[in-house]
C-alpha cells in the first residue's frame, strides 16, 4: 500500500510491556521557579545540616504532565493486531492514533495535502457531471488526455496535485493516489471519457481512504511496528486496516453528502474537511467500542 503499504519495517523489534502503562510523574520543582538551598550556599542550610533533604511539602504540587503513551498504545495494538490477525486489536489503534492526535478535527488538519488532493478530486468530478470530461479536465491542463485510458490520466492528475519530491505530508497524498490508480489498473478500467460520476466518486473515497490509512502507519512509526514472519498474516493486518478505515469513510460520506456532482464547488473544501474529521471521529468511537 505504499506509505502504508510497507506496514512494518523490522522483524524482531519488541514492544515493551510498558508501552500501554500511563507516564510517571515528573520531578516536583521549586516554587515560583527559586532553586532548591544547597549545602554551603549561605541560603540557610548551615554545615549540621547540610545532607538534610528538602521535604516535598516545601514545594507546591504539579499537574501531572500530558500524556505521552497515546502512540505508544497505537503502536502496541496495531503490533498485536498484527501479529494475531485480531481486526479488534487493529481498530483499537487506529482509535487509540486519534485520540493521541487530538481527536479528529485536529488530525485532519494534519492532512492539509492529502485533503487538497482530495479536493482536487472532488472538483473534477463536480466538473465532470457538469461540463463533461474535456472542460472537467482544462482546469488541471489536461485537456488533451479526455480519451486517453483512465489510469493515464489520474497519473498525470496525481503530478498536478502532488508532484514527487514533497514534504512527507505530500508523500503520503501521492501515495494514495497512486495505489488508487493502481488497484483501477488491476480492475481493467477503460478509457477517462467513458467513466461515469460514480466512478471518479469511488476514486475520491479510495483516496480519502488510503491517505488516512498511509498518514496513521506513518505517524504510528512504520518501522516500530513489529511484524509476524508470516506473509500471509501481514497481509491479512493491511486487509483489516484498510477495510476499517474505508467502511468509516464510506459510512461519513454516505451522511455528508450523497454525490460529489451535487457540491457547489464553494462548498468542496468545507465538505472534504467536514468528511476527514467525520471519518477520524467514527475511527475513535468505534476503536473505543469493546
Amino acid at each position: 500500500m505504499g506509505t502504508s503499504g510497507s506496514f512494518g519495517g523490522s522483524k524482531t523489534g519488541l514492544v515493551p510491556s510498558w508501552v500501554d502503562d500511563p507516564p510517571a510523574a515528573p520531578a516536583a520543582a521549586p516554587a515560583d521557579g527559586a532553586s532548591a538551598p544547597q549545602p554551603g550556599s549561605g541560603d540557610g542550610v548551615d554545615g549540621d545540616d547540610a545532607n538534610t533533604p528538602v521535604s516535598p511539602s516545601a514545594y507546591p504540587p504539579l499537574q501531572p504532565a500530558p500524556p505521552t503513551s497515546g502512540l505508544g498504545a497505537a503502536r502496541g495494538n496495531i503490533t498485536r493486531g498484527a501479529r494475531s490477525s485480531d481486526s479488534r486489536a487493529i481498530r483499537r489503534g487506529a482509535g487509540r492514533y486519534v485520540a493521541a492526535s487530538g481527536g479528529g478535527h485536529r488530525a485532519a488538519r494534519r492532512m492539509s495535502s492529502s485533503r487538497a488532493a482530495a479536493g482536487g478530486i472532488a472538483g473534477l468530478a463536480h466538473a465532470f457531471a457538469a461540463l463533461g470530461p474535456v472542460e472537467a479536465l482544462r482546469t488541471f491542463k489536461l485537456e488533451s488526455l479526455a480519451g486517453s485510458p483512465a489510469t493515464d490520466v489520474f497519473v498525470a492528475l496525481t503530478d498536478a496535485l502532488c508532484p514527487p519530491g514533497g514534504t512527507i505530508d505530500e508523500a503520503i497524498a501521492r501515495d494514495a493516489m497512486l495505489e488508487t490508480v493502481a488497484a483501477l489498473a488491476a480492475e481493467g478500467v477503460g478509457n477517462f471519457d467513458e467513466l461515469t460520476s460514480d466512478d471518479l466518486q469511488e476514486f475520491f473515497i479510495s483516496v480519502v481512504s488510503r491517505s488516512i490509512e498511509g498518514k496513521i502507519l506513518n505517524e504510528v512509526g512504520t518501522n516500530s511496528i513489529r511484524l509476524p514472519p508470516d506473509l500471509a498474516a501481514v497481509e491479512r493486518a493491511q486487509r483489516m486496516l484498510h477495510d476499517f478505515v474505508d467502511g468509516c469513510v464510506r459510512d461519513r460520506f454516505a451522511e455528508l453528502g450523497s454525490s460529489l456532482a451535487e457540491i457547489s464547488g464553494e462548498e468542496i473544501d468545507e465538505f472534504v474537511n467536514d468528511l476527514y474529521a467525520a471519518t477520524f471521529d467514527l475511527m475513535q468511537t468505534l476503536g473505543e467500542t469493546p
